[in-house]
């Protein structure tokens, strides 16, 4: 729509139903508004045009108020509501205005129509001072909509930070038929503008200035596309009410300090390591004092733990000027330093930090955690997300009052990477919400060396936020009194209304995409003009001493101490000789390490009776609850099940959650649909059949005093989503939080979180987290996207060895508790309920913690096969790395041809194979539970057991996929000594994971099940899996 369409569309063509709104519950209503209501609506559209959608809620404040005191409003209304209210039909009680014709011509007055009920005032004069005031009203909103773009926004004077350099024509008074000659009349103002402070009245020529003030100067309010009329309103009176943005002589002067550690910083770094990268703050160094002026004022309103998640411009700022982090610490990053503590690091603009001390401005005690982040750059914005939530959760604070994120951004990548709108879906998600963060845009102007025009579509890089009714302020950061003033709106706008808020800093930056890089091969007139702009902190220097708070004297004192502690800061660090990786935590356990001995496993069984309490709990509803007939089938199964000791799958899944609860550990399964289950099999929230939005969850009924079980579906996100639960995790290590995909291959779409922060944390930020990824895989003739989870992935970001020497390995006492010490996470591929059961368990009973890759099932949820008796869960039972064969061949190992190792729900279609070509004497079956750590010992065993076997590896998935070129040189490594190899039983290699058409990939089984027994595929015919 054309910028000025908006002004001309109507939305409410009737003064009856404005009327009818502006009387609501007024039960005194007289019988001539009723005559009005029933009036035509057309005949209203064309005798009051002036009733319309733009002007109708001005209208409907005016005859509030006239009801109230007639002398309140001016004396054309009250000549208009006094007719209203006499009973004058359309045409009668309002004559039309005089015409305008084409903008800037004389206005021509219609002639007089006679009306039946008299006023005593000039009909036309009334006429023209109600259009003339709308007017003025719509001239009013149309600043409020529309002032940001024309304010002076960009630092350099070369840009429109809304790419568009043309003013709208509503902001001009000549749209309006409005000139120079009205500027000194005075107009009442409507209840939906505060520029007149106590006043009622304004003459043209103030309220322009005061617009022009307001949204037209180094700040740009974007507020009206909220659709709600109180936050509108809030906004208002903090930006249109006078003097209200100006700062005392005490608080300019923290701002003041503020900047010259912010400028300072920089500076000294640029002098000390001039050819080091740091992507330093230059442009923006107004960043450190409005971060800090939102923690201050957030503080002062009740937050006490800040979670700052962050790219890496101005992070060494950050933490030195926010989190304080010590100097010497800081500096010693530039040295070449050996690390005295495990991990291998990270480069120094991607360490995060948790700190907790004293906010000097509220006096009280904050913790600010800054989580580090790749270079990917909004990906942290999901993880920090995650994080708060857990802190608000474990600390009952259900609001988020006393936890906050903050999140940082530049100006290309908010606009440019999706995960930014994943993470702002999430707000208002019952499950997800942390009710509001404060984001504040770093906008260069420029993304690495794009011009904006060539980066984004839309006006703003802001607008991403309007989409979730974000308030958003755009303020220059020339004017850092300005940037103050904003922050505490949005601090206190996240307080009161419990909703994101986004601040949009339009700077520069000053040197090139880093430090070493030139900026003048691709935006020479830009670079040119910032060689010539002084810095924020010079003006503003020159700013306070031209308003004389304070004197030379002041500024070179505060700019001498700051110095100071700069160099004493460097000298200490030259003292340092050794880095700690641990000086860099961002979610520190040290309790939980401290009670642990690193290297004991325990059993993870539990007691029967607990095994029957909970499955009982779990096959029931409460009592006249309205339980759908099928599920009614299902809890009755689960019920059978336990009295014939064969449990299936979900009742392996809810024992490890109940008996985690019931021992106080908190455990939440996110993902889509994992309420009821992708393959509706779980079904732990019940729905009640005749009560809407009643539910039942069972898991959260076992006892007083268990631990609450969250399980939410999520958005269709996986990205946002993984990086939420990951963050969630990382606040307290005894919980159990798991994430499911809807279908293993989905997760390729959170890559960068698996990549970039699961597989690699550890090592890179000393983090642990014991994350579940439950991954649905199993080839079943799907097709390519719904087969396989590519476990191959996972296995190729295990950092083991695949060679081992049996000389300096002891396959005894810790070796399995080493080998999960020592793995950066564990990737699994279960077979049985018990096996699943125990591995969950023991996520929570390690003594450290370790993310868990599992390919879990589709069809073995349901498999007559896939189940576990009682005595798998009892104690003393625990975790299976790797199940041998039970059958024939077990008793009589000397006779078995083949050994075939296989993981997942292909033992079952082998074991059906094995028994069509009667083979079950001959051939033996080891399902390999544990794939990563590798169960070396293990798997040493099964083959000296069966020691004149061949070898196989059967796998369903391509020979380029699934486990084999993780196994294969494992396995060889491991039966060198022995002389002995394993060979490849499987599919042939391929681009696509799997096929799409039903025949083929009966055939494809086939072929694979002739080349691990080695038979003809004559041999089987009639064999289905």
């Amino acid at each position: 729509m054309h910028r000025a369409g908006i002004l001309c569309r109507l939305a409410s063509p009737s003064r009856v139903a404005a009327l009818r709104r502006a009387s609501n519950g007024n039960t005194t209503t007289t019988a001539p508004v009723a005559q009005v209501r029933r009036q035509s609506v057309a005949a209203s559209v064309k005798h009051e045009p002036f009733l319309n959608g733009s002007s109708s809620i001005y209208i409907e404040q005016m005859y509030e108020a006239w009801q109230q005191d007639p002398a309140s409003v001016h004396v054309s209304w009250d000549a208009y509501f006094r007719n209203v209210e006499a009973g004058a039909g359309p045409g009668q009680a309002f004559q039309a205005p005089p015409a305008l014709s084409h903008a800037g011509h004389a206005m021509t007055a219609l002639p007089s129509v006679a009306t039946s009920v008299s006023s005593g005032v000039d009909t036309n004069a009334s006429v023209q001072s109600i259009s003339d005031h709308l007017k003025i009203q719509l001239l009013i909103r149309s600043y409020q909509t529309r002032g940001h773009n024309i304010a002076d926004l960009d630092p350099l004077g070369i840009n429109s930070a809304d790419l568009d350099d043309t003013i709208p024509p509503e902001l001009e008074l000549s749209f309006y038929g409005l000139g120079e000659r009205d500027l000194d009349r005075e107009f009442i103002l409507p209840p939906t503008t505060f520029i007149s402070g106590e006043k009622r009245t304004l003459t043209l020529r103030e309220i322009l200035q005061r617009l022009k003030e307001i949204y037209c100067n180094t700040t740009g309010v974007e507020y009206m596309h909220l659709n709600n009329l109180e936050q509108q309103d809030w906004i208002r009176r903090r930006f249109e009410a006078p003097r209200v943005t100006e700062l005392s002589h005490d608080q300019k002067k923290v701002l003041f300090k503020r900047l010259i550690r912010s400028t300072k910083f920089e500076e000294f770094l640029a002098k000390k390591w001039p050819s080091e990268k740091r992507f330093g703050l230059e442009g923006c160094e107004v960043l450190i004092p409005a971060i800090k002026q939102v923690i201050d004022s957030s503080s002062s309103l009740g937050v006490d733990s800040f979670v700052i998640g962050m790219p890496h411009r101005g992070r060494l700022n950050v933490l030195a000027n926010v989190c304080r982090q010590p100097l010497a610490t800081i500096l010693s990053q530039f040295s070449t330093l050996e690390p005295a503590d495990e991990g291998s690091g990270d480069v120094k603009y991607h360490l995060g930090v948790c700190i907790e001390r004293l906010n000097r401005q509220s006096q009280r005690n904050i913790k600010i955690a800054v989580v580090a982040n790749p270079s990917h750059l909004e990906a942290v914005d999901p993880v920090v997300m995650g994080k708060v939530r857990a802190e608000a959760f474990y600390a009952g604070d259900a609001k988020c009052d006393r936890t906050m994120a903050i999140l940082l951004h530049g100006d290309a990548a908010f606009a440019g990477q999706g995960v930014v709108m994943e993470t702002f879906n999430l707000d208002d998600l019952p499950s997800y919400t942390t009710h509001g963060a404060i984001h504040i845009v770093v906008n260069n102007q420029i993304g690495f060396t794009t011009d904006p025009r060539s980066s984004r579509s839309s006006p703003y890089c802001t607008d991403v936020g309007r989409v979730v009714g974000c308030p958003i302020f755009h303020v220059n950061v020339d004017d850092p009194e300005a940037v103050m003033h904003v922050c505490n709106v949005a601090a206190d706008w996240r307080k009161t209304f419990k909703k994101d808020v986004i601040i949009d800093l339009v700077s520069y930056r000053r040197h090139g995409h880093n430090e070493l890089d030139e900026p003048m091969f691709t935006q020479p007139l830009m670079y040119q003009r910032i060689k010539q702009t002084p810095t924020a902190l010079e003006k503003y220097q020159e700013k306070i001493l031209n308003e004389g708070v304070a004197n030379e004297q002041y500024v070179k004192e505060e700019l001498t101490k700051y110095g100071a502690i700069l160099e004493d800061a460097y000298e200490n660090a030259q003292k340092v000789t050794y880095v700690r990786n641990r000086d860099w935590l961002d979610s520190p356990w040290d309790d939980f390490f401290k009670k642990r001995d690193p290297l004991k496993l325990i059993s993870t069984g539990i007691e029967e009776e607990n095994t029957a309490q909970i499955i009982q709990k779990f096959s029931t509803v409460p009592s006249g609850f309205n339980l759908h007939r099928g599920l009614e089938r299902t809890l009755k199964g689960r019920t059978q099940m336990l009295k014939d000791n064969s449990l299936d799958w979900a009742c392996g899944e809810a024992l490890a959650f109940g008996s985690l609860l019931k021992e106080g550990i908190h455990v939440r399964l996110s993902g889509q649909d994992v309420e009821r289950g992708t393959f509706s099999h779980r079904h732990h929230v019940l729905h009640d059949q005749k009560i809407d939005q009643k539910t039942y969850n069972p898991l959260n009924d076992l006892s007083e005093g268990q631990a609450e079980y969250t399980v939410c579906n999520s958005s269709l996100s996986e990205y946002a989503v993984l990086g939420f639960e990951l963050g969630y995790s990382m606040v307290d290590p005894n919980s159990l939080v798991i994430w499911e995909a809807q279908f293993g291959d989905f997760a390729n779409t959170s890559q960068c979180i698996i990549d970039q922060f699961i597989s690699s944390g550890q090592s890179k930020w000393i983090r642990q987290s014991g994350l579940v990824m439950l991954l649905p895989h199993g080839y079943e003739g799907m097709g390519p996207e719904h087969s396989s989870a590519r476990p191959e992935r996972f296995l190729q970001m295990c950092n083991e060895d695949d060679v081992i020497d049996l000389d300096r390995v002891a396959f005894e006492g810790t070796f399995e508790a080493q080998q999960l010490h020592d793995t950066n996470w564990i990737v699994a591929n279960c077979t049985t309920p018990a096996n699943i059961f125990h591995l969950l368990r023991r996520q929570v009973t390690m003594p450290f913690r370790k993310p868990a890759v599992v390919m879990s099932p589709k069809s073995l949820l349901r498999h007559p096969l896939a189940r576990s008796p009682l005595e798998d869960f009892a104690p003393g039972s625990s975790f299976k790395r790797v199940i041998p064969e039970t059958g024939p061949p077990a008793s009589n190992p000397q006779q078995v041809q083949r050994l075939v190792f296989c993981t997942g729900k292909v033992y079952y279609d082998l074991v059906s194979a094995r028994k069509h070509i009667k083979k079950e004497d001959d051939v033996a079956i080891v399902r390999v539970e544990q794939i990563s750590p590798f169960p070396y010992d293990l798997i040493q065993e099964e083959c000296r057991k069966y020691k004149g076997a061949e070898l196989v590896w059967a796998q369903e998935e391509h020979k380029n996929m699934g486990a084999w070129t993780f196994v294969q040189p494992r396995f060889n490594s491991l039966l060198s000594v022995d002389d002995r190899v394993v060979r490849y039983g499987g599919r042939l290699p391929s681009s696509s994971p799997a096929t799409g058409n039903k025949y083929t990939h009966l055939q494809e089984q086939k072929e694979m099940m002739s080349k691990v027994f080695d038979v003809p595929k004559s041999a089987l015919e009639g064999f289905k899996a």
